[in-house]
């Protein structure tokens, strides 16, 4: 018998280093740019994010309203219903404003111009100042000398007021006469439309009525509001 053949089958040349490397620069090329494409895409989206938060923020409080006064503005024993009422109502009529809440307890207009030179350093953005002066202090040296003055004050650096006004002070022509005299806005007296009897009133302080309940508080402010609203629309706060 005879020997078969071998056949030699052909021989693949491998793939030279050249190509190699060319093939892996290649794919590491692409990795590298989709990496740095998703990079990007995931900055641009996160700086969408926060500009929008930020647009949002600026549209929910676009200005202050600072409440200056006692513990009448602050609603004692009440939960601050006052301004709390008067904040919801803005937001309700797509008015796009904070009310601050800075009644004191006890406080006198002596004091007051302090607390208001501070509130507006600490809210900025301030565009209407609502003063209630308050009946604490009963000497009118004390009393009206500072209220004039913080008056005067508002005036001076041309910020949008309301002047509310207490009838064991001044009588309501006194306090209007004021309040034009500075070229602020007179609400008139802060119990103006609220019934006195227990359900509006607290009577903590007498005959006399005292405090004003939750439910005082919350027709205050809804009293307030078109009056806070007129100067609004009139001197164009935005």
């Amino acid at each position: 018998m005879e020997p078969r053949a071998l056949s030699i089958l052909p021989v693949e040349k491998a793939p030279s280093c050249k190509k190699s490397r060319a093939t892996s620069n290649r794919l590491v090329g692409g990795y590298r740019f989709k990496r740095h494409f998703l990079v990007t895409i995931l900055i641009v989206k996160n700086l969408i994010i926060s500009i929008g938060l930020c647009l949002i923020s600026i549209n929910t409080f676009a200005f202050e309203i600072f409440a200056l006064g006692t513990s009448n503005t602050n609603c004692k024993n009440a939960g601050q219903a006052y301004t709390v009422r008067l904040n919801d109502l803005l937001a309700t009529d797509k008015i796009n404003a904070s009310v601050i809440n800075a009644g004191v307890d006890g406080d006198r207009p002596t004091f007051m111009m302090g607390r208001l030179e501070r509130g507006l350093k600490d809210y900025p953005n301030t565009k209407l100042v609502i003063f209630e002066p308050g009946p604490n202090e009963r000497n009118p040296r004390f009393s009206l000398g500072p209220t004039e003055e913080i008056l005067g004050y508002l005036q001076k650096i041309q910020m949008p007021t309301i002047y509310v006004s207490h009838s064991t002070i001044q009588s309501d022509k006194e306090a209007d006469e004021m309040a034009k005299k500075y070229g602020a806005f007179h609400y008139g007296d802060w119990r103006k439309g609220v019934p006195l009897d227990r359900e509006h009133r607290q009577f903590d302080m007498g005959s006399s009525g005292g405090h004003m309940t939750v439910q005082g508080c919350q027709l205050w402010a809804k009293n307030m509001l078109p009056l806070v609203e007129q100067v609004i629309k009139d001197k164009n706060l935005k």
